[in-house]
Order: C-alpha cells, then sequence, then structure tokens
C-alpha cells in the first residue's frame, strides 16, 4: 500500500509542471522510441590473430529515445519552442545519455531558430540519416559502416554538436536552407578526440555548415551542403602522420528519387584536412559493445579518414515497398587518401571500405515496425595503428573486414 501511495505521489509531482504549462497555454508532449535488435558481428582478424564473433541483444546503434517537445503561441504566427532529449539503451541498463536540448523561436513567414545542443544539418536536413533507413541501427552506414561521413565532433551524421545556433528557412518555391554556428572561441571548449560534440577550442575555431535543398514536386529532392571545422590553436600545434592539424571542410552533395514504390537516394562526400576529433575518427558507430558492456571489443571506425588527410566517401540506396513491407540494398565506399610528411615520406597508407547491405522492414503501423538484415563490409589497404616493419618498409594494420546479420523490433509513441 505504502508503495502505491509514494509511486502516485512521485506521478502527481513530475505531471504538475506539465499541466501547469498547459494551462498556460503552451503545449508539452512527450514522445519517444523504445528499440532492441539481436545483433551478430564477425570479426576477420589480421593473421597473427583468430577471428571472432559476438552475439548480443540490445539497443547498441541508441534508436531508443524520450523526450519533451514544448510550444507556445506568441501570436502573429510567433512560436516558443524547446526540446529536452535523452537516449537509453534497451538490454543492458546503461544510464540516460544528453541527445539535443535547446530553446528557440518559429515563426512560418522567417523559419525556426534554435539555441543549444542540436543536430547537424549534415545529419537530417541534406543526407546523412534523412536518406539512410537503418540509421542508428547495427546496419547503419555510419562509423563501422563506413559509408558515410559521422566525425566524432557530431558534424556529420552521427551525433550532436554543441554550444550551437541552428537556423532553418521555410520553404520558397521548393527551396529551402539549413544554417548551423558554433561559436566556441575558448579554452573551455577545446575538442577531444574522445569526446562528442567536440568543435570550437581557442583560436578563433567557430564553426559552422550551410545546406540547400530543393524539393521537386512529385519527384524527390536535391541537396548540397558546406562544413567547416576551423582547427584551434592546440589542433594547430599538434602534429599526426608528420603534418599540423588545419581546418577541415566537406562538400556533400546528393539527393533523392522517389517514382511510385521505388526510391533511390544517395549522397557524395569529399573530405579536406581531416582533424583528429574530426574525419580521422568517429561517433555513433554500432558495434555489438556500444551499449556499454565489459568484454570483447568489436568497435571499428571504418569511415574514419587519415589524420590531416583527405578523402571522399558515397552512399547509394535502392527501396522497394509493397505493402507493408520496404526491401533495402544499399552500400557504398569510402577512400582515406595516403598522407606524406614535408619531406614527402609516406605516413599513412590509401584505405578504402566498402559496404553492402540486404535488409527488410516491415511495419504492423505507423508506430511499431520489425527489421533486419545483412552487412559486409571489406577494408582495403591499411589503417594507422600498430605499425610493423617487412623488408624496411613501414606497413600498418590491417583493419579487418566484418559480417554483421541484426534483426530488430520498434516502437514509436
Amino acid at each position: 500500500m505504502k508503495t502505491k501511495v509514494i509511486v502516485l505521489a512521485v506521478s502527481s509531482v513530475l505531471a504538475m509542471p506539465m499541466m501547469a504549462v498547459a494551462a498556460d497555454g503552451s503545449d508539452v508532449k512527450l514522445y519517444g522510441r523504445v528499440a532492441v535488435e539481436y545483433g551478430s558481428v564477425r570479426i576477420n582478424q589480421a593473421a597473427s590473430a583468430s577471428d571472432y564473433r559476438q552475439e548480443s541483444l540490445s539497443d547498441n546503434g541508441g534508436v531508443s529515445r524520450w523526450g519533451l517537445l514544448i510550444k507556445e503561441d506568441l501570436g502573429n504566427g510567433l512560436s516558443a519552442n524547446a526540446r529536452i532529449e535523452y537516449g537509453f539503451r534497451t538490454g543492458n541498463g546503461v544510464a540516460d545519455n544528453v541527445r539535443e536540448q535547446w530553446v528557440g523561436l518559429a515563426s512560418k513567414s522567417w523559419g525556426e531558430v534554435k539555441f543549444g545542443r542540436v543536430q547537424s544539418p549534415l545529419k537530417d536536413f541534406a543526407g546523412g540519416l534523412s536518406i539512410d533507413p537503418f540509421g542508428d541501427t547495427n546496419l547503419q552506414a555510419v562509423g563501422t559502416g563506413g559509408v558515410m561521413y559521422g566525425p566524432n565532433n557530431g558534424l556529420g551524421a552521427g551525433g550532436f554538436v554543441d554550444h550551437s545556433l541552428r537556423y532553418n528557412s521555410p520553404e520558397f518555391s521548393g527551396f529551402s536552407g539549413s544554417l548551423l554556428y558554433v561559436p566556441s572561441d575558448a579554452t573551455q571548449a577545446e575538442p577531444s578526440a574522445t569526446g562528442g560534440g567536440g568543435t570550437g577550442g581557442k583560436g578563433g575555431a567557430n564553426d559552422y555548415q550551410l545546406a540547400l535543398k530543393y524539393k521537386v514536386p512529385k519527384f524527390g529532392e536535391v541537396f548540397v551542403a558546406y562544413s567547416k571545422d576551423n582547427a584551434s590553436d592546440s589542433q594547430v600545434a599538434t602534429v599526426a602522420n608528420g603534418r599540423n592539424g588545419d581546418d577541415e571542410s566537406v562538400w556533400r552533395l546528393g539527393g533523392a528519387v522517389d517514382l511510385g514504390d521505388f526510391r533511390l537516394a544517395g549522397q557524395y562526400e569529399h573530405i579536406s584536412n581531416a582533424l583528429e576529433n574530426g574525419g580521422a575518427v568517429c561517433g555513433g558507430g554500432a558495434s555489438l559493445n556500444g551499449g556499454g558492456d565489459a568484454g570483447l571489443s568489436t568497435s571499428q571506425c571504418n569511415s574514419a579518414l587519415n589524420a590531416n588527410g583527405d578523402g571522399h566517401l558515397w552512399f547509394l540506396t535502392g527501396q522497394y515497398k509493397f505493402g507493408k513491407t520496404t526491401l533495402v540494398l544499399q552500400g557504398g565506399k569510402s577512400t582515406a587518401d595516403a598522407v606524406s610528411n614535408a619531406a614527402g615520406v609516406l605516413q599513412a597508407n590509401e584505405r578504402t571500405a566498402k559496404n553492402v547491405t540486404l535488409a527488410a522492414i516491415y511495419k504492423f503501423s505507423k508506430r511499431t515496425s520489425v527489421y533486419g538484415g545483412y552487412q559486409k563490409v571489406s577494408v582495403e589497404g591499411a589503417r594507422n595503428v600498430a605499425n610493423t616493419t617487412v623488408k624496411g618498409t613501414t606497413v600498418l594494420a590491417i583493419q579487418p573486414d566484418r559480417s554483421t546479420w541484426s534483426i530488430g523490433m520498434r516502437h514509436d509513441f
């Protein structure tokens, strides 16, 4: 009896702020997503080590989340908006992690502006996870999938960006745009190779993204985007592969075509001067230890480029829908260019990763679905870890191929 009383009391306290806000003319919406996957990953190790396989029943891609959408009508088409969102992982009891957290204003005439921790235009506006139907799952193209830009600084399709201003324009004659600006010229915001959202830093390191999209009526869309991660003083002073850090830039071009039950979408990305907390590492990698479980790691960063080097990635997805089922065949390729120091001595070899994914999605309803499929990532060349010497020549360790089977269930509320 006492337990029931305590539960009711806590529930009442949590509900009071929402009721109070609603009574004041605001709209507060609780939303979320719960998902779980059974995944099996086989890692083809180098010749000096045996292959291994790992299985898990969890949510290692980070699909599950819950949050609050808050909106107040200010009149004359103007509204105040806010979002508070946390992610969690089913299967292993990992505590909530911060996702989006921002406050802003919106108008039907001039668009929407957000202040805080947001998603980048390269994640949800111009390509990225907006064209990958398996984003945030074991079958995603980011990170271990290796064919979509997903740096650890959050500017790609794998994370969130701190200290940000985000503007989304309304649509005019099919055209719309998005701007991200990160005014973080401070040592307190110094980027870290291991920390998500790590942009900014002392030395004029104010970062930005620009994206433009055009919707072709009854046909699809095309988009173009540009991203600039300005190197901080600390990054410029750091030497990797015989080079000092420099400003990282990304060009992206892509689109989607919808013809009845068929959909074809893709994008091409070119990255210059991959920073050690940017394109040279990746975030959002769905590996089977990704939920914080102890034990053997299946982490890979197949979309990463060589530090202070260039490279390019392309991704293509084909989908066919019949009834409640959607069949998906997708994949692509990433190329990390070789890097030499100022004296012309090779520091990092060229590396490529190829992805082929065959999968399906079945929707019981608009909110509940099951999905599953197979992904093969083949890595050729070498990666900038564990150097060895063969006949006087430096050879970098091979990043192993991986094969992933996955089946999952998802419910939105």
